[in-house]
């Protein structure tokens, strides 16, 4: 991955040479570093969100209403665009890195002689001392994997626990039915708190109703038959939601109305004023999810990464170019994803494809291997974003680039600089 020159290498290699997993599934070395640092995730009051898609969306959406209603925020999302520090957020601002490494030192010292936590345990652990540090008054917290495991269900009281749309992935660490992960995801509602829920599968929306019973959680459940799309362009979209009326929206695409949804009853369950329901819908910003960036030829961005996500980008492309629209299509994937099921999904809107090889490691799917598997249009394995950007140019087409975000937040910089302003 490439980071910020000037970033201290022995700071970040303390995270990125910190395998995924490093011990048995469970949140007992979590727990010891969290005690060891004192903790900091019991000053917290945090709303938890867990999902295979959506989840950082409504993070950011929900974030941005507290932020609206006059709240001190902290924002812990994953993955980042550019360094790791972006995870953490307070008031909508980067952790700065004096402080992401005051803080980092701290969570190193607090590590020697435990099993070694993950990458994303340290993470999270960094992202605790930090809010409680700046007494933000809530966190908005989106889980990194599953729910009950997951290293951020150290905490014990959440405002409000939210489940997102629940789809097959991580099947080999999660469960390979919807109701076995649906039941991981669970694992983040407690009792007696409420539970906020999107649309789910039947057999999903079984599990979250069991928990939500068995724990006395009250369950806020997203009626996706109040939606009422009411128009939209590449600068935005207006909704309506049951009674909240002609609600502007600045992320794209249809998926960000049901986000949406879920997000105002995350606010409502909050306790949220209509006023600030809609100043954070209106202002929200969240790169690489149907981000449009204008220019010759236009880009789309979108960290869609699995069926679920590509079958949403699918539909987000029909609706805002002409039907009969074809794109230059960038690929990078990881192979441990089912990248064959969104090559499936996305290969009908393709006039070509260029593949990427998104960063270095052995979960990387190779571009050669990606470009193999194309079968109805031509596709090109580049070595270099330089050589993706320049491929693209050749072409008439606007261009959609997806899949892994480790490399489409180097894109997105790379955009953003040559646009008048930096826009």
């Amino acid at each position: 991955m490439c980071y910020t020159v000037g970033m201290d290498m022995d700071l970040l290699q303390f995270y990125t040479d910190t395998p995924k997993f490093t011990h048995a599934p469970g949140l007992q070395v979590m727990e010891a570093l969290c005690a060891r640092l004192g903790q900091p995730q019991r000053e917290l009051r945090c709303v938890h969100i867990a999902g295979t898609n959506g989840k950082g969306s409504c993070a950011a959406m929900v974030s941005a209403m507290l932020r609206a209603a006059g709240f001190r925020t902290g924002l812990y999302t994953s993955p980042d665009l550019t360094g790791p520090w972006e995870r953490i957020k307070v008031d909508g601002v980067d952790i700065t890195l004096d402080n992401f490494a005051r803080i980092t030192g701290r969570v190193k010292t607090a590590c020697a002689g435990l099993d070694e936590p993950s990458y994303f345990e340290k993470m999270t652990a960094a992202a605790f001392l930090y809010f409680a540090e700046k007494r933000c008054d809530y966190v908005v917290l989106e889980t990194g994997l599953g729910g009950q495991l997951d290293a951020t269900n150290v905490i014990q009281d959440p405002a409000v626990s939210v489940i997102m749309p629940i789809g097959l992935d991580h099947t080999a660490v999660l469960g390979d039915t919807l109701a076995a992960i649906a039941g991981e995801k669970a694992g983040i509602i407690k009792p007696g708190r409420p539970v906020v829920c999107a649309p789910q599968p039947p057999e999903a929306e079984r599990v979250i109703r069991a928990h939500c019973e068995a724990l006395g959680a009250p369950l806020h459940m997203v009626d996706i038959n109040n939606l009422h799309p009411l128009a939209h362009s590449l600068s935005g979209q207006r909704f309506s939601y049951g009674s909240l009326a002609d609600v502007s929206l600045s992320l794209l695409g249809g998926h960000q109305l049901a986000n949406a949804c879920a997000a105002l009853e995350t606010g409502r369950a909050l306790g949220l004023a209509e006023d600030a329901l809609r100043r954070g819908l209106s202002g929200v910003r969240w790169p690489c999810r149907f981000e449009y960036v204008p220019g010759t030829p236009p880009f789309v961005l979108d960290g869609a990464h699995n069926p679920h996500g590509a079958a949403a980008l699918a539909a987000a492309l029909r609706d805002y170019f002409p039907p009969e629209q074809r794109f230059t299509l960038v690929m990078g994937a990881m192979a441990d994803k089912d990248w064959r099921g969104v090559l499936d999904i996305m290969e009908p809107l393709a006039a070509r494809f260029v593949c990427l090889t998104p960063e270095e490691g052995s979960r990387a799917l190779p571009a050669a291997a990606l470009a193999a598997a194309v079968r109805t249009v031509p596709a090109v394995a580049a070595e270099s974003l330089d050589q993706v950007l320049a491929l693209c140019r050749g072409y008439a087409e606007p261009v959609c680039a997806f899949g892994s975000l480790y490399y489409i937040g180097r894109l997105r910089a790379v955009l953003k600089e040559e646009q008048p302003c930096g826009r």
